[in-house]
């Protein structure tokens, strides 16, 4: 669609909320174009094997730490970057909480980009923005998933020295429907507006993070992955993007400057060090680049150097491994569209455990209490 010269792509939208690219043939001249940015067509590498370093890091300032999804490092790589009078470009949420790719010149704005959101994030028309930005002689930092750096990579026909790419290993994207449809349901069940939303708050650790929203009426909902409905529709490969399940953008190697992802056990890198459930992040340099980022940012950051296979397969592997595909997908979205709402969807095709709901009534007195702490140990 941005690549278009006669802007005759659009991008519509399917009855699973997912974006698709619609070619208005009396507009369109068939100057192939589409075809030659088209990242499934012509797939990108960065001509290595297996990357060769890897770290796991994590933001010496315990405040980004506690509001980021594991260790911060991004918010150390954005704040580099705007040093150099650079521009930021990531997903966040618009003022209706929809998951779309936008732009931070300050300091500031960095927070609009921290925690994950298990959204697919609409670009729009970020990757003309970034463009426009890189040839104005603009240093760019841009960040998203696998396929979306590869996409814009493509897009750019061209390298430049001045843009600074950063990917995430990947589950899947879930769909902005089922997210729109879980809001309304929310909305409804506490008879309030949501003003804040969290996928990954650290209220009980970085280990039993959970899905927190915060409501106009003073109320507040926080469900775990086993409880909460769109947690557990993501988690359990019932609501994600088709080609997910298939996803041609799964490998070790990126075409991004930089991969980050969750490091679940930093004792397995780290051996002399106790986990303090704060959470740390895994970082694979890709390129000259990712290398030279992680040197500038070593004041910011404590960094553990690590083995790559080893963190690649243990905290990774979602890098070269698809997610399975749920039996009752196609039952699950005919039931959304039919109007039933989410929770009963959830309860027909993926119920929750009575023994989940139990325990996440009482994790907050279990983590207050210390039982959570001696339970994850244990685990």
């Amino acid at each position: 669609m941005s690549a278009c010269p006669k802007k005759c792509i659009s991008m519509d939208e399917d009855n699973e909320g997912f974006k698709y690219p619609f070619v208005n043939m009396d507009l369109c001249v068939n100057c192939g174009l589409c075809e030659k940015v088209c990242p499934i067509i012509n797939t990108q590498t960065n001509g290595k094997n297996i990357p060769d370093t890897a770290y796991v890091v994590r933001n010496n300032d315990p405040e980004i730490v506690k509001k980021s999804t594991s260790g911060g490092a991004v918010t150390a790589f954005c704040e580099e970057i705007l040093s150099q009078n650079g521009i930021i470009f990531g997903g966040a949420f618009d003022k209706d909480f929809n998951v779309c790719h936008s732009s931070a010149e300050t300091v500031q704005e960095l927070s609009k980009f921290r925690s994950s959101k298990y959204v697919q994030s609409d670009l729009g028309n970020t990757f003309s923005e970034v463009k426009k930005s890189l040839d104005s002689g603009r240093i760019v930092m841009f960040s998203g998933t696998p396929c979306q750096v590869e996409g814009l990579k493509n897009f750019l026909r061209k390298p430049y020295d001045n843009l600074f790419t950063v990917d995430f290993v990947c589950r899947a994207v879930p769909s902005p429907y089922v997210w729109k449809k879980y809001r309304e349901y929310m909305e409804s069940k506490f008879d309030s507006k949501i003003i804040y939303a969290n996928f990954r708050e650290k209220t009980y650790g970085y280990h039993s993070a959970n899905l927190t929203l915060r409501f106009a009426n003073g109320k507040k909902s926080i469900e775990n992955t086993n409880t909460d409905y769109m947690l557990k529709s993501f988690f359990d490969g019932i609501c994600s993007r088709p080609s997910c399940y298939d996803c041609k953008f799964r490998k070790e190697t990126r075409v991004s400057d930089l991969t980050v992802f969750d490091c679940w056990d930093i004792t397995r890198y780290v051996k002399d060090l106790e986990d303090d459930d704060k959470g740390y992040t895994a970082v694979i340099i890709q390129s000259h680049k990712g290398a030279e980022m992680l040197k500038k940012v070593s004041d910011k950051l404590t960094v553990y150097p690590a083995d790559v296979n080893l963190l690649f397969h243990k905290d990774g592997h979602m890098a070269f491994q698809n997610p399975q595909c749920h039996k009752d997908r196609k039952l699950y979205f005919e039931m959304l569209n039919s109007g039933i709402t989410i929770d009963k969807a959830v309860k027909k095709t993926i119920p929750v455990k009575t023994s989940r709901k139990i325990f996440g009534k009482f994790r907050g007195i279990l983590y207050k209490t210390g039982v959570l702490k001696l339970l994850k140990k244990l685990k």
